[in-house]
């Protein structure tokens, strides 16, 4: 944990949020919002996990380096292989959880107002009478005000609605950011081959590591670093590829990532499994 506190106090992150991760505050009712330490997936370095969830999941954010852009929350099934962005502003994160305990509780209890308190939620009478109406599916998420500004690309109706920089959700396609994305951030493989003159490296056939040192030999470290995040690789080669990034960046962040994913990996002893 030494490495992802170190990473933590480098994101900016919101300081409830921190206290979550690092158990300093009870979630009641929600048992899938589990500490980290003990548990290790293979994800993607650009995942940067904070919890854990049913079965084989993680919640977390996406931070990408090399190039500009805006960093989500995002949920990841490695059943399904694909990250969702599911909340884009902390009161967004926060909300989520607001609205799984309400339903289980059908109403604010006396821990969930206890829950709120402490991470600052003030809206949890919205967020009850928003459960009231319309239960919890995230399609109606637009009609909470928190949801209706910044709208996360999850629960976005039309492409035109969102302003984000998110790629993909499982009903639309961001194609102003295509080039700017790792294929676990592309629903599914079908949306890919429908994309015209999509980056070679969210090809699901191509050998990566080759692709990868293609990049570097031409300093393409976004293109390499993209490369790195998407599918069919070893996860030793994706080690050795984050170990030849650090060699050409000193950003501080960057390196505790890289270094946080490779502890992790061997500790699971990983390297030989694939993503």
């Amino acid at each position: 944990m030494i490495l992802l506190n170190k990473i933590l106090d480098n994101l900016d992150l919101d300081e409830n949020l921190i206290r979550l991760i690092n158990q300093e505050i009870k979630i009641p009712y929600l048992d899938d919002y589990n500490h980290i330490e003990g548990y290790w997936y293979p994800h993607p370095p650009c995942l940067i996990p904070f919890f854990t969830g049913f079965g084989a999941s993680y919640k977390g954010v996406i931070r990408h380096f090399f190039f500009e852009r805006e960093m989500s929350y995002v949920e990841f099934e490695l059943e399904n292989g694909y990250m969702s962005e599911v909340s884009r502003t902390i009161d967004q994160f926060f909300t989520r959880m607001v609205i799984d305990m309400d339903m289980i509780e059908e109403g604010l209890s006396p821990k969930i107002l206890s829950f709120c308190k402490e991470i600052n939620i003030k809206n949890a009478k919205e967020i009850d009478a928003f459960c009231e109406e319309y239960g919890n599916n995230p399609r109606d998420y637009i009609n909470l005000p928190v949801f209706a500004q910044k709208t996360p690309l999850r629960y976005a109706l039309t492409i035109d609605t969102y302003d984000g920089q998110y790629p993909s959700s499982p009903k639309l396609l961001n194609k102003n950011y295509i080039k700017d994305a790792c294929s676990y951030e592309i629903a599914t493989k079908e949306v890919i081959e429908t994309i015209f003159e999509a980056p070679s490296w969210l090809n699901f056939k191509n050998e990566k590591f080759t692709l990868f040192n293609k990049y570097i030999s031409e300093d393409k470290l976004k293109e390499a670093w993209l490369t790195l995040n998407s599918n069919n690789w070893i996860l030793n080669d994706v080690a050795e590829g984050l170990e030849i990034l650090k060699s050409k960046t000193k950003d501080k962040l960057f390196h505790l990532v890289a270094d946080n994913w490779i502890e992790g990996m061997e500790k699971a002893n990983k390297g030989k499994e694939s993503y």
